[in-house]
């Protein structure tokens, strides 16, 4: 009851303090915990006689460079919550004894002269840390298995480490490595003719070759990227992958439409539209027309621009209602250029109602614009003649507002 009342009287500052304190105290139990956790398993190592796994496990358990630790300033402002935040070496409490038991095994098998035994360990290790985000240990382990492999003239294990290597630096954002592995791994399925991980890696090369020629156009190098999505196209064919094929195919028609090469661009949207009726991927063959469309009325072909425009506008009706929007405003403006202003109504009309069901402002106001102008277009025609021969109908179109 005391204590109860010398808490109650304490002020508000007081209690957040003591809130702090305690939290302060329950943080610094843990770090004891853990090190005296670390420490015994350390030791335990020394007295079995395993100085190599004591090296490593201390160096896998020890953050070497806690100056490079982001501030609770920097961890807020990349939207991390400081409280939950867990550094990148930091290894829960509860897996120091699966370290330590795989790089003993490791210590172990090596003694042996049981090479398969310290591969297994390794790839224990690496998974490990992949599995916590620590791509950098991850990649360190996966590394011995490839030296393993490479020394004992593995193919099978050679092959799996070139393949999670491939993997772990895309993990790590390091594109042109992973490029490396993959391609590696394929040379070695196919110099061992094994189809299934020639597949395999053709896989993932289409993943990487994807992600640099994206990186390469964001960075403006259009030729470098095109001649990486010709890569993808070719390991997408190899992997029997046709929505990849088809996507390979589209990217290069974008790409050179970007470089003001439409007619290069022609043949790669063609053969996208193709193999999208194949896979029966109505979106896609939507989004070739749309491509297809553009490039012909880029090319001055209005005839064949209006054709695409159309199949697009009819693929799209029960799809997407603002590709169904914007084909209506593609042809709306065509039919405009050409002075068909009737038709150019038609089209801007379909184009204002369905942007009525869409929450878009903006595109609402082009859409009302672009009716506006073109109904004022329709009826010029008119005007002009009223003006040129007929003074009585102008006089009561100017006095009374009476129709034309």
């Amino acid at each position: 009851m005391a204590d109860y009342d010398v808490r109650q009287k304490l002020t508000f500052k007081e209690k957040l303090l003591q809130s702090l304190s305690e939290a302060e105290a329950e943080e610094q139990a843990r770090s004891q915990t853990v090190l005296k956790d670390k420490q015994h398993l350390l030791v335990e190592m020394l007295i079995e006689g395993h100085p190599q796994s004591f090296v490593d496990f201390f160096y896998l358990t020890h953050d070497q460079n806690p100056e490079d630790a982001p501030t609770r300033e920097e961890l807020i402002a990349h939207g991390i919550d400081p409280e939950s935040y867990v550094p990148e070496d930091e290894i829960p409490l509860e897996s120091l004894g699966y370290l330590k038991a795989n790089l003993v095994e490791v210590d172990s098998a090596a003694r042996r002269g049981d090479m398969k035994s310290v591969y297994s360990a390794y790839v224990n290790l690496a998974r490990f840390f992949e599995q916590n985000s620590n791509h950098k240990k991850a990649i360190f382990f996966y590394e011995k298995c490839h030296s393993i492999a490479q020394e004992a003239r593995d193919i099978h294990g050679e092959l799996e480490a070139n393949l999670n290597l491939g993997v772990a630096h895309e993990n790590k954002n390091e594109i042109a490595k992973a490029i490396m592995f993959h391609e590696r791994h394929l040379e070695l399925a196919t110099e061992a003719h094994i189809d299934a991980e020639m597949i395999n890696a053709n896989r993932n090369l289409v993943k990487v070759y994807e992600r640099q020629a994206v990186e390469q156009e964001a960075a403006g190098s259009l030729d470098a990227s095109i001649e990486s999505y010709h890569r993808m196209m070719k390991a997408a064919k190899q992997s029997h992958d046709l929505p990849e094929q088809g996507l390979s195919n589209y990217r290069i028609g974008c790409a050179y439409q970007k470089n003001n090469n439409p007619a290069k661009a022609l043949g790669f949207h063609g053969e996208y539209l193709q193999l999208c009726k194949v896979c029966g991927d109505r979106t896609g063959e939507g989004s070739a027309c749309c491509a297809l469309a553009q490039c012909y009325q880029d090319l001055g072909d209005i005839t064949q621009a209006i054709s695409y425009l159309e199949q697009f506008l009819d693929l799209s009706k029960n799809a997407n209602p603002s590709n169904h929007a914007r084909a209506c405003c593609s042809l709306g403006v065509i039919y405009s250029k050409q002075h068909k202003f009737e038709r150019a109504v038609t089209y801007f009309e379909k184009f204002f109602d369905v942007a009525k069901t869409l929450n878009d402002r903006r595109l609402l106001d082009i859409a009302r614009v672009n009716l506006g102008i073109s109904r004022g277009s329709a009826k010029t025609g008119r005007f002009m003649e009223v003006v040129a021969g007929d003074m009585e109908t102008l006089l009561q179109w100017k006095q009374l507002r009476m129709p034309m």
